[in-house]
């Protein structure tokens, strides 16, 4: 029985005469951490947008749970969770506000358990600007997660952090991973692909 949950074949992305990706391949399996690794310019992020319905691939095909993220979108919106290099929040935004606003679009109580677990308990009440690089990354793993998607996608979730900051997010990541969920990890640090991925 194939149990893939992501399956990209022949995917090309080209943004004017600059080749980004060159016909891609890959299987993910569910459950598995799998890690695009590479360079910055490398063709990461592009390919990651595309699984995630965000821009339209050039040629080829990809599935996610079964759905072409580029026809359906919308069907994709509560089966994945997207953690961005970068979140794009209001700057006036607080913690709790974002909170409570990407659990009201996936239809699920606010997930404070999470708050508390990646130390933003206190910063419950400060604005988005007011935060660090790291906590706003762990904001951003936070709302990416809140809704249990099967899938997630991280796009260098640790850029940025702390040593402190980077165990406790590779610790999160690893029980996504054994409570079930497939992760696709797009990173150009070789020890954090050798440490996480499949």
């Amino acid at each position: 029985m194939n149990d893939s949950v992501v399956v990209v074949k022949e995917f090309r992305k080209v943004y004017g005469r600059v080749v980004a990706v060159d016909s891609i391949s890959l299987s993910v399996q569910r459950g598995e951490i799998f890690g695009l690794l590479g360079p910055n310019g490398a063709g990461k992020t592009s390919t990651l947008e595309c699984l995630e319905g965000l821009r339209l691939a050039d040629g080829g095909s990809l599935q996610v749970m079964g759905i072409e993220p580029s026809r359906e979108p919308g069907k994709l919106r509560n089966l994945i969770g997207v953690q961005l290099q970068t979140s794009g929040l209001p700057s006036s935004m607080s913690v709790d506000e974002a909170m409570q606003f990407f659990c009201a679009y996936h239809e699920v109580p606010p997930r404070y358990d999470l708050l508390e677990r990646l130390g933003l308990e206190e910063k419950r009440t400060a604005q988005y600007h007011m935060l660090s690089a790291g906590q706003q990354r762990r904001l951003a793993l936070a709302l990416a997660v809140a809704h249990k998607p099967p899938v997630l996608f991280l796009d260098e979730p640790t850029a940025g952090l702390d040593v402190a900051s980077r165990v406790e997010l590779h610790d999160l990541i690893l029980e996504l991973k054994a409570a079930g969920t497939t992760v696709i990890l797009a990173t150009h640090d070789m020890a954090e692909a050798e440490k996480l991925a499949d």
